[in-house]
């Protein structure tokens, strides 16, 4: 800290009286009261005055910088840093679930690569946190941090094909439409999430299942390079032949936790021919026969296919069992699917691939979630016990999904990326929904207890995608990788400086 004021100093910058008080503070430390006087001590510590320290993201209170300090990074990056007060601040530190309001210290717009430099540079004398913001989808709001810094992607807009036509390099702040859309042009794809909104890096970081997971793998399967910047303002191209270990861990260990990834390279593959896509329904007392069939064809089925199982929320008198699908083999068509049970209400058509990623989620809603690994079949006792909790489920207020695993994505083996995942079936979610700024201690009750029931089903582990907040254990998420990726986490990230799943449960355990 010595050095950041001697730096604004010699700039003539005025110096905000809490720093002031925090390096004292700092000096306070490296003494004692016998060593320092008595009454020179406390006549410091009077005119300190318990200053306040940099938070963390764990922090209750709000840490405040003066408006000046801010201003000499503002003078130092071609971005733009936006603090509580400007109309900027409070639109950018909204995310996706309403249920979370952070409120960071700042958020910092860099316009290059040279600005998350500084910025990170910033962070580390002034010890603060940093998350990283693609499009905020994270149902945990873990993109926007309380007392810390964000950085903000959303400028790193970039999509270039690369020479060789096989790969393409994607800016941080491309979401899933974007990709889609550029790609079509092209006839090309890669595997991601079926939300148009959601960011394609931080999708890719925790794994990302969609559509074609099941033909092509996991998006972080098809990843070819990251650009990323660490903690120590190094950056690196991180692939199969440079910093290994990096690469080994940003594929599966979910968020930004090892630093800023600018781009990422993933390679291509054929666009599907027109393809069939939609939802077929029927009513929830034909569940049980549904999630039967629907467990034999995820196992068994073809891999050109895919298909979410789901109760959206409804009132227990509307309430219907759907299964989400796509298909492109003319030989395994969802028309079959509607034979699984009488009454089925199908919406099915053909498409383009473009089409089926075109699907509409809800918005503007407080989400309370939680999630579970399957291995293997959905057992009777699993689906009945599925159906007796939704049956409890205050009305229009919560469902339940399932989302398919297998296929090639059980081609990579169990230690060749951090994703742990590679034997499950099946990622079940539960979730619960009120409007904004709405507490609803039914349905959050719900949300948990509805967990609870379902845990002897799950093996123990949850989608690193689907955070489920500081109180999950770090080996639910990485598994027999949890110490392998704390230590690549200490090696680059000492101070942990980037927050998420790794940093909170090394901060716990310090």
């Amino acid at each position: 800290m010595s050095v950041l004021l001697r730096d604004m100093h010699k700039e003539s910058k005025l110096l905000p009286p809490h720093l002031v008080a925090e390096y004292l503070c700092q000096l306070l430390t490296r003494i004692d009261v016998k060593t320092f006087g008595a009454t020179q001590w406390n006549v410091l510590r009077s005119a300190v005055k318990e200053p306040q320290r940099p938070l963390n993201a764990n922090s209750n209170i709000l840490a405040t910088v003066d408006k000046t300090f801010l201003q000499y990074l503002q003078d130092k990056i071609d971005g733009d840093v936006w603090v509580t007060g400007s109309k900027e601040y409070t639109l950018r530190r909204r995310v996706f679930n309403q249920a979370i309001s952070h409120f960071p210290i700042g958020i910092v717009v860099p316009q290059s690569e040279a600005d998350i430099v500084k910025i990170i540079d910033y962070a580390n004398r002034q010890n603060l946190q940093i998350s990283i913001k693609g499009a905020g989808h994270g149902v945990t709001g873990a993109a926007v941090i309380n007392g810390g810094i964000v950085i903000d992607m959303s400028t790193f807009q970039n999509i270039e094909l690369c020479a060789d036509g096989q790969s393409v390099k994607v800016g941080a702040g491309i979401r899933n439409r974007d990709l889609d859309r550029f790609l079509s042009h092209h006839n090309k794809v890669v595997p991601l999430g079926t939300c148009p909104d959601v960011g394609v890096v931080g999708a890719t970081l925790g794994g990302g299942i969609g559509f074609l997971s099941r033909k092509y793998g996991l998006s972080c399967d098809n990843v070819l390079a990251f650009n990323l910047i660490t903690a120590d303002g190094q950056q690196r191209v991180v692939n199969a032949g440079e910093h290994t270990d990096l690469f080994w861990a940003l594929r599966g260990s979910g968020g930004a936790q090892f630093g800023v990834i600018t781009h990422i390279t993933f390679s291509l593959h054929p666009a599907p021919d027109s393809i069939e896509g939609g939802i077929i329904e029927w009513p929830i007392h034909k569940a049980n026969g549904i999630l039967t069939h629907y467990s034999e064809t995820v196992l068994q089925g073809p891999r050109t296919q895919f298909l979410y199982a789901y109760i959206a929320r409804s009132t227990a008198k509307q309430a219907k069992i759907s299964i989400m699908g796509f298909s492109e083999d003319p030989d395994t068509s969802l028309h079959d699917i509607t034979s699984w049970e009488t009454d089925a209400d199908i919406s099915i058509t053909h498409k383009q691939y473009i089409e089926c990623q075109s699907n509409n989620y809800e918005q503007g809603h407080a989400l309370y979630w939680r999630n579970g690994i399957i291995e293997g079949a959905l057992t009777q006792d699993f689906i009945t016990t599925v159906l007796q909790c939704f049956q409890s489920c205050p009305d229009n207020a919560g469902g339940i999904m399932l989302d398919p695993l297998c296929g090639a994505i059980q081609d990579v083996g169990a230690h060749e990326t951090a994703f742990i995942h590679r034997n499950a079936s099946f990622v079940c979610s539960i979730t619960g929904v009120t409007p904004p700024d709405q507490v609803n201690i039914e349905v959050t009750e719900w949300v948990n207890q509805t967990y609870e029931r379902l845990s002897p089903f799950f093996n123990g582990h949850a989608y690193q995608n689907y955070d489920m907040g500081n109180d999950f254990p770090l080996i639910g998420y990485y598994g027999q990788h949890t110490q392998r990726l704390i230590a690549i986490k200490q090696k680059f990230d000492p101070e942990l400086r980037f927050v998420g799943a790794l940093q909170r449960h090394l901060q716990k355990t310090a």
